[in-house]
């Protein structure tokens, strides 16, 4: 690389092949939807990629994205997007024209004719064999393994404990909560007791008489109690539980 092109690169100036991005401040557009149309270059250059709509201190900014192929000065004509209201009506804005000067990445002053082309780069491999790659995946893990074996060595087994579970509530708890009109709570804790007592249970009519009580909990237990008879229900559940 000359020095004449490090210092052009250095300078910023825009060169062939470059992205060069041109800029429209719309102001302020209030609730407008701003859409920008896309922007044909013919042969001079092409956009490449859809134009962005950023907001900031002058309003509403309309920001293309091209790459132009000739250097010189040119005076580009950027088409003017388009506003949608929000009533569904629409207006285009009337187009721009912008002046970009874009310079040449080859040395100036030498004829195409004399220029030397670079020689040829060798060929980049497809692909590389190596065992070095697994070899450094191998220490990783083995280094990771021996640390977590010592720090295991170091804390020990923490003992595991077991949550206490009362599936089986006491009779005055469940019937604090239906003094309180927790009858909901209260009938799941004592459909628990009396289903435990239907499967001890060898007497006919003391077996019938639970069913009936757990068949009406579960259906009265997520319906919504309009006449309140959840706190009978529950009275006639503690009954059985303690006969």
């Amino acid at each position: 690389m000359s020095a004449w092109l490090l210092l052009l690169l250095q300078a910023g100036v825009a060169t062939i092949g470059d992205t060069v991005w041109i800029e429209r401040a719309l102001g302020e557009v209030g609730t407008a939807i701003v859409r920008p149309q896309s922007w044909s270059l013919g042969e001079l250059g092409e956009q490449l990629a859809p134009a962005q709509v950023v907001q900031g201190a002058r309003g509403a900014v309309v920001r293309y994205p091209l790459v132009l192929w000739y250097p010189g000065e040119h005076l580009l004509t950027m088409p003017g997007p388009v506003l949608v209201r929000r009533d569904g009506s629409s207006d285009t804005l009337a187009a721009s024209t912008h002046k970009v000067t874009l310079l040449s990445v080859l040395p100036a002053g030498a004829p195409r004719s004399k220029l030397a082309p670079k020689p040829a780069r060798d060929p980049v491999p497809l692909a590389s064999r190596s065992v070095l790659p697994l070899l450094l995946l191998s220490g990783v893990v083995l280094l990771a393994g021996l640390l977590a074996a010592l720090l295991w060595r170091r804390r020990g087994r923490a003992p595991q404990r077991r949550a206490r579970v009362d599936v089986f509530p006491e009779r005055e708890l469940l019937q604090r909560w239906a003094q309180a009109g927790e009858h909901r709570a209260a009938l799941e804790g004592w459909s628990w007791r009396l289903a435990r007592r239907l499967a001890l249970s060898r007497e006919l009519e003391e077996s019938a008489a639970l069913q009936r009580v757990l068949d009406e909990i579960a259906d009265r237990m997520y319906v919504p109690d309009l006449r309140g008879t959840l706190g009978e229900l529950c009275a006639r559940a503690a009954t059985l539980d303690a006969a």
